[in-house]
């Protein structure tokens, strides 16, 4: 009896389900003082001590608008309650469409862009509230590689100069060592010891990307985040610079984040992925679990895009329609619910919880 009962409920309650009429202000409010709680929880939590990154609820913004007293009346939020933990030899790999807060989020971790809320634990070392000074010798241990190599090397220097300056500003190695130092490290990253005079329009895209990723290196870091390093290169030379990157990861012992749109790339390099979407991730796990098991369906759809060399096999595409809504104005509720072809009236109104699924393999969906 008590069966049939618990059975009718469940009934009563999907039946009913689409009907709830839904208090958007309620259950903001709900929401943000449920995560302030988490955010307080996890501020207290002791440091991973086999991570070498650990980000909790990291959060970014860039003001819009303010009022004459430069009090901000509207912001763009770019990175939204982001955490993860990646340990020391690792590859994380983040992908989503462009827009979703990559980028933003490498750089913020890099304390290129101040942080606007959660923690940035670097080796041990909460470094969030670190100021200029204090973040100059943990330069050296975070680097960056940038995705355009034409405009980020200095058109005047030479390729000499360019991987010198670093060396000598932090004293890696005495100056008459200096010019073996950097032949040795082009070596490594495959440039030939005569460009060490030339400059950087006498190279093309590929061999300029491996300047910068000897650049990035010279200083000899433990984390390195690549802003994606082969999007602007041709296939070839991207299959070049990625077995470059494996092979002096295992030589020197490296951890990468590698920020991509290419799930193929993505799912080579990788041991964890994590999934963006206007600022927020969807979804993360190890790279085994999120190829074989997908759970969100943002993930879902961006695995149905990638295309397949075989043509007599049938592909099932998933279909995201409509435009990427603006982070400037998210939409209410889960923010992937205005393209998302399985929400249903919850995903409009309600933030869904971000939760640990499976081991390691964490997502944000109302329907799993």
């Amino acid at each position: 009896m008590a069966d049939e009962r618990i059975i009718e409920n469940e009934a009563l309650e999907n039946a009913t389900s689409e009907n709830v009429q839904y208090d958007d202000n309620y259950e903001q409010e709900k929401f943000l003082k449920k995560r302030a709680e988490q955010i307080e929880l996890d501020k207290n939590k002791p440091f991973d001590p086999e991570a070498l990154l650990e980000v909790r609820h990291l959060r970014k913004s860039f003001p819009i608008k303010k009022n004459m007293f430069g009090k901000v009346l509207q912001e763009l939020v770019a990175v939204d309650d982001v955490s993860f933990t990646l340990k020391k030899g690792e590859t994380l790999g983040i992908v989503g469409e462009s827009g979703c807060g990559k980028t933003t989020m490498g750089r913020t971790i890099l304390k290129l862009h101040p942080s606007n809320g959660g923690q940035i634990i670097f080796d041990g070392k909460d470094i969030t509230n670190y100021k200029p000074s204090q973040m100059r010798d943990i330069r050296r241990e975070m680097q960056i590689i940038f995705q355009d190599p034409y405009s980020s090397l200095p058109p005047r220097s030479t390729v000499g100069g360019i991987l010198s300056e670093p060396v000598e500003v932090h004293k890696i190695v005495p100056k008459s060592q200096r010019r073996e130092y950097v032949l040795e490290l082009m070596d490594k990253c495959g440039l030939r010891d005569y460009y060490y005079e030339r400059y950087p329009h006498e190279f093309s895209g590929g061999q300029r990307q491996r300047i910068c990723i000897a650049r990035a290196l010279s200083v000899n870091p433990k984390l390195v985040v690549c802003d994606e390093p082969v999007s602007a290169l041709d296939v070839s030379i991207q299959a070049q610079i990625i077995n470059l990157l494996k092979n002096l990861q295992e030589s020197m012992g490296l951890t990468y984040l590698f920020i991509s749109h290419d799930l193929s790339v993505v799912k080579f390099i990788s041991d964890k992925i994590g999934v963006m979407y206007l600022g927020s991730m969807m979804e993360f796990g190890r790279k085994e679990d999120i190829f074989s098991n997908p759970l969100h369906p943002y993930t879902k759809a961006l695995f149905s895009a990638i295309p397949n060399p075989n043509p007599d096999e049938k592909m099932n595409r998933i279909p995201l329609t409509g435009d990427i809504p603006s982070p400037a104005n998210p939409p209410k509720g889960c923010r992937f619910h205005t393209r998302c072809p399985y929400a249903k009236e919850i995903c409009k109104h309600v933030v869904p919880e971000y939760k640990e699924y499976e081991n390691g393999h964490f997502a944000a969906c109302h329907l799993i």
